[in-house]
């Protein structure tokens, strides 16, 4: 059934995804988007496949990492692309934001097949700490927003934030393994927690009350409009978290390549 159902549910997609960039009348950007679906979806079946990013390891921790962070990519991808065909010039997003947020979205996808593959072999634990440890990071920096309104408008914070996640994985999993699964397990928090923190901020920008909305555009003549344009500006300087998180995911990805090599020629000898 998985066999059949991952090709024809892929498929299912692309033709909802043909049908919904109809109403797009700027062609370039209509297939560039059909393009970035597509390209996403390869690269999900390549996952898998035998290989350095398939299949998934045995553990269901693996497989609940993957599964997950397949479907949060995914509904981070449905929200770029909606806001692509909308928002902006047509061909500044057909030549700009299309290949930036492939590029973006694309590592981010395969650093975390890359990570929960059976040829790197990372152990169940180690692959659940590493997903904790993000979680903690971007909801303790969450809770710090709430407790200390409003948000903040630098991102010095996140990243500190992130970093002592990565400093606490790393000292969960510090002897009590082999040095590559701690190494690792640190490197997906780089992937993952920035995540977090973009999505975070881009639903209380979105949903939160205002008293989480710095002002600024003092500028707007209304408070309403004050308010309305702070919202969205206060997305922007977190965009630095996607390009953070594209960082980590290079980094995971080529560490998970090369410790993974290195596993598979242990087991061979």
């Amino acid at each position: 059934m998985r066999a059949v159902g991952y090709p024809l549910s892929a498929v299912a997609v692309l033709a909802v995804v043909l049908r919904w960039s109809a109403g797009i009348a700027y062609g370039p950007l209509r297939w560039g988007l059909v393009g970035l679906i597509a390209l996403l979806h390869v690269v999900a079946l390549w996952g898998r496949r035998p290989g350095p990013l398939g299949p998934v390891g045995d553990s269901m921790t693996a497989r609940a990492v993957r599964a997950g962070g397949c479907l949060f990519i995914a509904a981070m991808t449905a929200a770029f692309v909606a806001r692509m065909a909308t928002h902006g010039p047509p061909d500044e997003q057909a030549s700009f934001g299309v290949p930036v947020f492939a590029v973006f979205l694309t590592s981010y996808l395969v650093g975390l097949l890359a990570f929960t593959a059976r040829r790197t072999a990372v152990p169940g634990r180690a692959i659940a700490i590493g997903a904790a440890g993000s979680l903690a990071a971007a909801g303790v920096w969450v809770a710090g927003q709430f407790l200390f309104p409003p948000v903040s408008a630098n991102v010095g914070g996140a990243i500190f934030t992130l970093g002592c996640g990565v400093a606490a994985v790393t000292l969960a999993l510090a002897g009590r393994g082999r040095p590559r699964d701690a190494l690792l397990s640190a490197l997906s928090v780089g992937l993952l927690g920035p995540l977090l923190v973009f999505a975070s901020v881009v639903l209380m920008s979105r949903y939160g009350p205002a008293r989480l909305i710095p002002e600024l555009v003092p500028a707007a003549l209304t408070p309403a409009d004050r308010l309305a344009n702070s919202r969205i500006e206060i997305q922007d300087p977190y965009v630095a978290m996607l390009f953070l998180a594209c960082l980590g995911a290079v980094v995971l990805t080529v560490a998970s390549l090369i410790t993974g090599r290195a596993e598979a020629g242990k087991v061979a000898r």
